[in-house]
């Protein structure tokens, strides 16, 4: 019987081990994915799941509390059909690393045109990874990279569709991180940039 006990406390132990390594290595790998870009629809635009703070994560402060200046900044209109250049940045922080994430919504709450990453610094959210987003969403969301995370700020392109028109509100949301490792400590911000297709900038 005393055999008996101990072979079933060592079976317990050795499953509590592997349960606790497999833990682990999901802890690791999700840290490490978030770094290299946090899941899709997390820019504060409308249909959203939120922004970076949303779900517990990177949740330690306040939306929009930190001393950190975060922006978008594009041409005044654009051409339907034709691509721009867009910025998103960081001004006076004190973070150690940075990340951002955007879409561009249209006068109807619906995603709008195709991002276009430019270098290594951002990319395009693809479908069906582990960042959720939607097959019907493709090319709606850029977000930076993990190489982009040691930037403060990153150009990208949008291509909107040939039969835009009105105004385009561009959503981002940004992380002013502490680099430790964790989702503590870490700022979120959020802001917009509208911009017109030209027939409706010149008030056609």
């Amino acid at each position: 019987e005393g055999a008996e006990r101990m072979k079933y406390f060592n079976k317990s132990v050795f499953y509590f081990i592997v349960n606790v390594a497999i833990l682990l290595i999901v802890l690791t790998k999700t840290l490490f994915a978030w770094s290299s870009g946090p899941p899709a629809y997390r820019t504060g635009a409308p249909g959203d799941e939120g922004a970076c703070n949303a779900d517990g994560c990177h949740n330690s402060y306040s939306l929009d509390s930190g001393n950190a200046e975060f922006s978008i900044t594009g041409p005044t209109s654009f051409t339907p059909g034709e691509r721009i250049k867009l910025e998103v940045s960081f001004d006076s922080s004190s973070g150690k690393s940075h990340g951002f994430e955007m879409t561009a919504i249209d006068a109807n709450a619906n995603r709008i045109g195709k991002f276009k990453a430019i270098k290594k610094t951002t990319q395009v959210i693809p479908p069906n990874d582990y960042r959720g987003l939607e097959k019907a969403d493709k090319g709606t969301y850029i977000e930076h990279t993990a190489k982009g995370k040691k930037k403060k700020s990153w150009k990208v392109k949008w291509i909107p569709p040939g039969s835009a028109s009105g105004t385009v509100t561009f959503y981002a949301a940004g992380n002013e991180a502490n680099d430790d490792g964790t989702n503590a400590g870490d700022y979120i911000y959020t802001t917009t940039l509208e911009i017109a297709a030209e027939s409706s900038a010149s008030g056609q």
